[in-house]
């Protein structure tokens, strides 16, 4: 009976160890994730990595993906992992998980870019970026493909316009919480900054569809040169001067409509 349980003991040992080290390679191709495609997939399906991972347009290629599966998630009905990646000349890292539903749920996420491959997002090319965005995403929850939830901050560290509008910015902090806008879910987001040759302040609200309301204002600081305060008066009616010698752009839409 001993000797049956060493055995058994030891086929399991086995399995274990077998799944653990399955080559990542040998079954993720035949898994159905289109429209998603992964290439040079190596390591274990628990601990591996993938040199290319090409999402559907718009979404941008993902570069140098590494996960590590945490097991622990199957307890809750998910399947999560921590991913380590290269995007857009920068980098991220943070723990992702998918529930049976589909949902997926991020933590402890970060993020950084350099602001200048960011320009190409733009709506029309009417200005380049200088500096590296960071962002620190505590929690971010897509349910139904739609963005529900977001609690985080984003940091434009040594800001730089240039263009139609050249300007330092010095450092730029976005801060978003859920809320809920006008009945739907929603965020807000508060914007500020530091150091640089205008004043930033500004507040933002957007719905699940897409709805927005921008309120934000920009105020020439001592630093700003002359050329900076005659573009901003320039903008006329989209940016409304201030008795305290500041800018106010209102605007409001959706978000489709600027893609």
């Amino acid at each position: 009976m001993k000797t049956f349980g060493y055995i058994l003991l030891f086929l399991l040992a086995f399995i274990v160890t077998a799944v653990w080290k399955f080559p990542a390679a040998g079954i993720l191709p035949h898994v159905n994730i289109q429209p998603v495609v992964l290439s040079g997939v190596s390591g274990s399906i628990w601990n591996g990595s993938a040199r290319q991972v090409v999402p559907p347009p718009p979404a941008v290629e993902v570069s140098n993906v590494n996960w590590r599966f945490q097991p622990t998630a199957l307890l809750k009905g998910n399947a999560a992992a921590n991913l380590e990646f290269e995007l857009l000349g920068g980098n991220g890292a943070g723990n992702v998980a998918r529930g049976l539903n589909g949902d997926i749920s991020v933590t402890d996420g970060k993020f950084l870019i350099p602001a200048a491959n960011l320009s190409q997002f733009l709506p029309l090319p009417v200005a380049d970026f200088g500096g590296n965005v960071i962002a620190d995403i505590e929690d971010l929850q897509l349910e139904n493909n739609l963005l529900t939830t977001t609690t985080g901050t984003v940091v434009w560290r040594n800001a730089l316009v240039t263009g139609l509008l050249e300007a330092k910015l010095g450092q730029v902090v976005l801060d978003i919480v859920p809320k809920s806008v006008d009945g739907n879910p929603g965020h807000a987001g508060k914007l500020s900054n530091t150091d640089g040759d205008l004043d930033i302040t500004g507040d933002f609200e957007i719905d699940i569809n897409g709805n927005y309301k921008a309120d934000v204002k920009l105020k020439p600081t001592a630093t700003a040169s002359a050329g900076l305060t005659g573009v901003l008066g320039s903008l006329g009616p989209i940016a409304r001067r201030e008795s305290d010698g500041s800018y106010r752009i209102r605007n409001s839409g959706n978000v489709r409509n600027l893609m």
